[in-house]
């Protein structure tokens, strides 16, 4: 449920603030959390999904090594979506809070990334082909932008969100037994 509600909360802020993303140099996710217009379904998008993933991870059961490596996938990632939201509020502030918004960030993609092939190894789903293969471009696009090659931040972390979402939720449902 937290993934669904990031995914719709965050397509909500996109609704009301369209113009970030619908020009030539299109911005990241995190200037939905610095505007009064959209800084609430941000929020609240952020904060759900975060949340939702530690929760997750708490309940479930550690008997065996593959759960605990979920779990552990889970923690850390609804850890840096927590940090993420907690480092947009400032990152226009100070150069300083600015690079650490954008670290935080670049460890997050890195993170995802690297956990994608373990979720698309953990469940054996034709269809999750497609969604390691968005994943990856969205990070090549990441790539792409960091070194000002291309401004499609928007685009590339939609990729790796979505794509790593879908393989995260069907890893939690692979491994729950009911």
């Amino acid at each position: 449920m937290g993934q669904w509600g990031l995914l719709i909360l965050l397509s909500l802020a996109v609704s009301l603030h369209p113009e970030f993303v619908a020009r030539w140099n299109e911005v990241g996710l995190s200037n939905y959390g610095v505007h009064l217009r959209t800084i609430v379904p941000y929020t609240l998008a952020l904060g759900l999904g975060g949340g939702s993933a530690l929760a997750s991870a708490r309940s479930m059961d550690a008997s065996d090594r593959t759960t605990r490596r979920l779990r552990f996938v889970l923690g850390v990632y609804g850890t840096l979506v927590l940090l993420i939201l907690a480092s947009t509020y400032g990152y226009r502030v100070s150069p300083s809070l600015r690079l650490a918004h954008i670290a935080i960030n670049v460890v997050t993609a890195l993170f995802l990334t690297g956990a994608s092939p373990w979720l698309f190894a953990r469940v054996p789903l034709q269809s999750n082909a497609f969604w390691i293969a968005a994943e990856m471009t969205g990070f090549v696009l990441a790539v792409v932008d960091f070194v000002n090659l291309l401004h499609v931040l928007f685009l590339a972390q939609l990729l790796i969100g979505v794509g790593f979402g879908v393989l995260m939720v069907r890893a939690v449902r692979w491994s729950d037994p009911y």
